[in-house]
C-alpha cells in the first residue's frame, strides 16, 4: 500500500512579528513544489509589515534543493538592494552544510536561534 501525501502538505510558512521584527518560520521541505509559494509569503510580509530585517527561521527545514537555496540567494539579494537586513536562523546541519559547499554561507548573516538573531537585528546599524 502507498501513502500519498499532498505536496502543499509538506511545506509551511508563519509569519509573525517579534519585537517589530518579522520571523517567519519555515517547515518542511524547501523544494522545487514550495520554492516559488516561500519567496511569495516572504516578499508579501515584507511588503505588508515594512519592517527594515526580516529573520527566517529555519530550524524545521528538513530538506532544501537548489531551487530552495535559489530562493535563499534572491532574498538575501533583495534584502541588500533595498538596504534591509536578512538573517537566517537556527540552520539545520544539512542546510548550513550545503551553504558551505556552495560557498554561499559567508553571504548571509546567519544567528544560531531566533532570539540571538533579533538581538543582532536590534545591534545593527541596518545595512549587510
Amino acid at each position: 500500500m502507498t501513502e500519498h501525501t499532498d505536496p502543499a502538505e509538506r511545506f509551511t510558512v508563519s509569519i509573525g512579528v517579534r519585537e517589530g521584527v518579522i520571523v517567519a518560520s519555515a517547515s518542511g521541505e524547501l523544494d522545487y513544489h514550495h520554492a516559488g509559494r516561500f519567496q511569495e509569503r516572504i516578499s508579501e510580509a515584507w511588503e505588508t509589515l515594512r519592517s527594515p530585517a526580516l529573520i527566517l527561521n529555519m530550524a524545521a527545514v528538513a530538506f532544501c534543493d537548489s531551487m530552495g537555496i535559489g530562493v535563499l540567494v534572491l532574498l538575501r539579494n533583495r534584502s541588500r538592494e533595498q538596504g534591509r537586513l536578512l538573517v537566517l536562523s537556527a540552520l539545520p546541519a544539512h542546510l548550513e552544510r550545503v551553504l558551505t559547499l556552495t560557498g554561499l554561507r559567508g553571504a548571509f548573516l546567519i544567528e544560531p536561534s531566533v532570539e540571538d538573531a533579533i538581538r543582532s537585528v536590534a545591534g545593527s546599524s541596518g545595512t549587510q
